[in-house]
């Protein structure tokens, strides 16, 4: 049986449960007009709105939906705007289900919503792509992949009773589809919404339930990566006997996927930081920085090779990390990033007694926390700069010269003492 028809069987018909649709925001798909300023914020909210309507009515009735002024209006908004060029089809698409709401195709419909989606969710519009995605969602509602894709933005926006109803539909849509793939990424996604809310019990039980999915239908790549999840969440649970295991198991399900294994390994190396095996941990950062290519990313990873460089006394190494991340820094194209990298050198320069730098490094590390409301970096950095502080303090009160004679008269009494100790 081919892996994309094996994840449940037929028979088992349960109802597809019904999905949220809407946050706490007072009217729908108001976060479009959050997200993007201006007009075309306004042209956007009004076709996901128009999606959303098309997708709740009746076939039969639908070509009576829109008015028929409304194809000329928004012919005419869209004349005054500037379009990005991935947009340009897109709105062709939209603007046409205004004309002839009868006889749009779904396919095409869907696929214009999840262009959309995907522009905005590359700026970083998480709440524009979620509507896009969940109108495509609604237009196909026989989709598991749609209905996996809105439960993953939803997760995105922390809106997890959203992202929970998606994925329980998703996983509900794919068995009846024998859609192995998405059934699992299901679980995974599941997994993860739990994680990020900090039940990690949940999480485990559902990325335990991705792997048996993926062992089914032989999907190595899922396999790795629910092995990877199931090792991440033994770090955040308590190193156990079995956290390495875990991680060798990711690695060879992983086999040829290098983004996986890239991610695994930035993974691993960060847990022998956590245990003090700084030698393993620089050996794996330094060879991660020729697989990465994002400013961010690098930055991390610099991060990581300084403060694996001064766990393990190589203050060389730590120099040179050190440097490179700061160009990135200065570049500007790193800030989500900045916070942890900054906190990582803290953490190098202390493990090299270089207590100026590493009080240095947490205080830029906690500015940039701050500005950026990362509550977890925040109260790391402000539990690292105490440490510091403390050790600088006892390091410089025991290195503190306190004047005594004693040395002095030693010295003297010893000179003039010529006779050799224990002569009679």
């Amino acid at each position: 049986m081919p892996a994309s028809q094996s994840a449940k069987p037929a028979s088992r018909r349960t109802r597809v449960p019904p999905a949220i649709t809407r946050g706490v925001e007072p009217m729908a798909a108001l976060e479009v007009l959050d997200e993007v300023r201006g007009p075309l914020g306004v042209v956007l909210w009004k076709c996901v709105r128009n999606v959303t309507a098309w997708a709740s009515t009746p076939p039969s009735r639908r070509g009576g939906l829109f008015a028929g002024s409304a194809a000329g209006a928004r012919e005419a908004e869209l004349a005054g705007l500037q379009l990005d060029t991935e947009l340009v089809a897109p709105f062709s698409v939209l603007q046409r289900l205004l004309e002839s709401p009868a006889a749009m195709d779904t396919a095409r419909l869907v696929n214009a919503c999840r262009r959309v989606a995907l522009w905005a969710e590359q700026r970083g519009y998480l709440g524009t792509a979620l509507e896009f995605m969940q109108a495509a969602a609604q237009a196909a509602p026989q989709s598991a992949a749609l209905a996996y894709s809105v439960g993953r933005l939803a997760r995105r926006r922390a809106e997890y009773d959203r992202a929970e109803s998606w994925y329980a539909r998703a996983i509900v849509q794919a068995r009846r589809n024998r859609d192995a793939r998405i059934y699992a990424r299901s679980y995974s996604g599941v997994g993860n919404l739990f994680f990020q809310r900090g039940n990690f019990p949940a999480a485990k039980r559902a990325y335990m339930r991705c792997l048996r999915a993926a062992r089914r239908a032989h999907l190595s790549d899922l396999q790795g990566s629910a092995y990877h999840d199931l090792f991440i969440t033994e770090l955040e649970t308590g190193v156990g006997p079995d956290t390495e295991q875990l991680a060798q198991s990711s690695l060879e399900a992983y086999d040829s996927n290098t983004s996986g294994v890239v991610r695994l390994a930035f993974d691993v190396a960060y847990y022998w930081i956590l245990q003090g095996r700084f030698s393993e941990a620089l050996r794996v950062a330094t060879v991660l920085l020729d697989h990465l290519t994002g400013a961010p990313e690098q930055a991390l990873v610099l991060s990581m090779v300084a403060r694996a460089a001064g766990g393990a006394g190589d203050g060389t190494a730590f120099n040179r990390a050190l440097d490179q991340m700061e160009d990135i820094l200065a570049s500007g194209a790193a800030e989500d990033s900045a916070p942890r990298a900054l906190l990582g050198i803290a953490y190098g320069a202390a493990s090299l007694s270089d207590w100026s730098m590493a009080e240095e490094y947490g205080d830029r590390a906690l500015r940039s926390a701050t500005e950026r409301r990362e509550g977890k970096i925040i109260a790391a950095t402000e539990s690292v700069l105490h440490s510091i502080r403390r050790r600088a303090e006892l390091e410089a009160r025991a290195n503190r010269d306190v004047f005594t004679p004693l040395p002095d008269l030693f010295v003297a009494a010893l000179t003039r003492t010529s006779q050799p100790a224990g002569a009679a």
